[in-house]
């Protein structure tokens, strides 16, 4: 799926579908309201409640439905954030990331 706008962002009444074709990486934002995603081959289904995102892991069709009045957003993703543990993306501890500062800091 290419995406022409920047942020697009549609609106959908309670009900109201829309379906995505190919839209694997695409980040769906409920930036109101709360949808239910499916997601073609999927065994799972996703409700996107505000403020809550979601990344298209899959190819096919994605279909979006507003379980009440819904405002969302579609962007590209670089890295599926539903993705369990993306290979060399996994966050480190807490003790790492203060190492990880610590050494960056310069010794006085």
């Amino acid at each position: 799926m290419q995406l022409q706008l920047m942020k697009p962002m549609i609106a959908l009444e309670a009900g109201e579908v829309v379906s995505l074709d190919d839209a694997q990486g695409t980040r769906i934002l409920a930036r109101s309201g709360t949808v239910w995603v499916t997601e073609e081959g999927e065994g799972r289904d996703h409700i996107v409640g505000p403020g809550d995102a979601l990344i298209v892991a899959r190819p096919g069709r994605t279909v979006v439905q507003a379980l009440r009045s819904a405002w969302i957003s579609l962007t590209q993703s670089l890295v599926a954030a539903n993705d369990p543990a993306p290979p060399g993306l996994v966050p480190p501890t807490p003790g790492e990331a203060c190492d990880e500062a610590r050494a960056r800091l310069p010794y006085y």
